[in-house]
């Protein structure tokens, strides 16, 4: 082979003679690179559009859903703890020892009832980040090709100027192409993503947590039926009710406190922190793949 001719090698080669539209020999040499930039879009937007778009699309639409339905039983669970605990705190028990006097029995459960609405509100927060990312879901999937065309209309744009407007318009051209990916694919398969991430490292804590906190709820109410089914002369009566009622509840409420704290991690770092975290991070990998280059 004569060293005069380097020959075409390496994948940085191949594509920037693909890019160049070496390939059309028929089109005007002026024209070649817009229409062959044109060409390779469209065919990327297609296989985007009728193939990884929709299969992103019913994998984050999944994973949406079940984590709206599990946000909202948690805030159900949630709601029924803290009635559980509220009944509690309003009990009293009256006593006349001379000057007569009471005995709240759930005063002590103030610190618990604080922390279950810190947690409820957390969960609508998770609730409302939940919402946006649905709705963001919803207009990507909605406007669909639309996404694409600004870039389509920069190469055409750019077929109409001279080399130094055309090497501006197809950098703007290859900047909105890379931002249309985003827009169309992002929050789906952020959504792909987290779902793996979050049966993978944070499931079983999930499961447990609930199970704990629902399984306190229940122990609420059992003591509760339990003590209005009780005689009136045990019901009133003050060491009966401190002794057996107040113990049977702090010792439901004893380690729910973690369990509320567990789940409050799991749904900030699921809904919150990771959608988040994996947006910036594609959006970081996107930026950096359709970063302004030098043409070759």
């Amino acid at each position: 082979m004569s060293g005069d001719a380097k020959p075409v090698s390496g994948i940085d080669d191949r594509l920037a003679a693909l890019v160049r539209g070496d390939w059309l020999p028929f089109v005007p040499s002026r024209f070649r690179e817009p229409v062959a930039r044109a060409a390779l879009q469209v065919a990327i937007a297609a296989v985007v559009l009728f193939t990884i778009a929709p299969l992103a699309d019913s994998k984050g639409e999944a994973w949406m859903e079940a984590s709206f339905a599990r946000t909202l039983a948690a805030l159900a669970a949630t709601r029924g703890l803290d009635s559980g605990i509220s009944l509690a705190q309003s009990s009293e028990v009256s006593f006349s020892f001379g000057p007569g006097g009471s005995i709240g029995i759930g005063q002590a459960l103030d610190p618990i009832n604080d922390l279950v609405e810190q947690y409820g509100a957390l969960l609508l927060t998770s609730t409302t980040a939940l919402g946006v990312q649905r709705l963001g879901m919803q207009i990507a999937k909605t406007l669909g090709a639309w996404l694409f065309l600004p870039a389509l209309v920069a190469l055409g744009l750019s077929a109409l100027c001279g080399p130094s407007g055309q090497r501006s318009l197809a950098a703007w051209s290859r900047r909105l192409f890379g931002l249309a990916l985003f827009a169309r694919l992002a929050l789906p398969a952020a959504g792909w993503i987290d779902s793996l991430v979050a049966d993978r490292f944070l499931e079983p804590s999930y499961q447990q947590a609930s199970a704990a906190v629902a399984e306190t709820t229940e122990k609420i109410e059992r003591a509760e039926a339990d003590d209005a089914g009780r005689p009136w002369y045990e019901r009133y009566n003050p060491v009966d009710a401190i002794g057996d009622r107040a113990r049977k509840l702090y010792e439901s409420l004893a380690a729910v406190g973690e369990s509320i704290v567990n789940l409050a991690i799991y749904f900030t770092i699921s809904t919150i922190i990771l959608p988040l975290g994996t947006l910036w991070l594609l959006s970081r990998l996107t930026g950096a793949f359709f970063s302004s280059r030098s043409d070759r």
